[in-house]
């Protein structure tokens, strides 16, 4: 696919369900039915997604094929975030959580918890020139890498200097270290190690 025919757009956020497709055979909690374990996932997402005008989607610019969303098919997603910018997740879980029992709702609270102190851990490090990769997700082959080449070249022409992620020994973050970035942070996340396998958290920055 070539880059004419992929188009860079602002995140619409009822296209939330093509991402939960991709990730909730991945993300899921061993708790729950079907249903909570698409809620919680998506709970997740919205974790990820700030106020800001930094949240994009990649699309594929078909005007005879409109089958996924209005202007053509939905191919990926990235988010991001700068220091100060305001999260809404917890606003969405109070309205939709009603509906599964108080257990079930702690289990996206460990969930959040986890995102909350990474994200922390993450602004600390930051200047305010710089911004955050919260998430990308793709639904096609070379389309992650496709919106983050054309977000971060926006965000670069915007002037943030760097950009900032972490990530965890669940994800492939090595494949970080061979596309030029930086590990500069790395922890231990006790509530999800075992005695025998420790949970590793990592920080990475690139200059943008």
């Amino acid at each position: 696919m070539t880059e004419q025919q992929m188009k860079l757009k602002p995140f619409d956020m009822k296209n939330i369900p093509f991402i939960l497709d991709v990730v909730t055979p991945l993300w899921s909690p061993s708790a729950g039915d079907d249903d909570f374990k698409r809620f919680d996932v998506e709970y997740i997402i919205r974790n990820n997604i700030f106020e800001n005008d930094y949240n994009f989607e990649l699309i594929k610019d078909s005007s005879n094929n409109n089958t996924d969303c209005s202007n053509g098919t939905f191919l990926s997603a990235a988010f991001f975030a700068r220091k100060g910018d305001i999260n809404k997740a917890a606003e969405w879980f109070a309205v939709e959580s009603a509906r599964f029992s108080d257990e079930l709702k702690a289990v996206s609270e460990l969930s959040r918890a986890y995102i909350e102190l990474m994200d922390k851990r993450t602004f600390d490090l930051m200047n305010s020139d710089d911004i955050k990769l919260s998430l990308f997700v793709s639904r096609e082959r070379g389309a992650g890498t496709a919106i983050l080449d054309a977000a971060c070249s926006r965000l670069r022409q915007e002037g943030w200097k760097n950009l900032f992620l972490w990530t965890d020994c669940d994800c492939n973050w090595q494949w970080y270290e061979k596309n030029g970035y930086t590990l500069v942070n790395q922890h231990v996340y006790e509530p999800f190690s075992s005695p025998d396998e420790p949970y590793k958290t990592f920080i990475f920055k690139k200059p943008l």
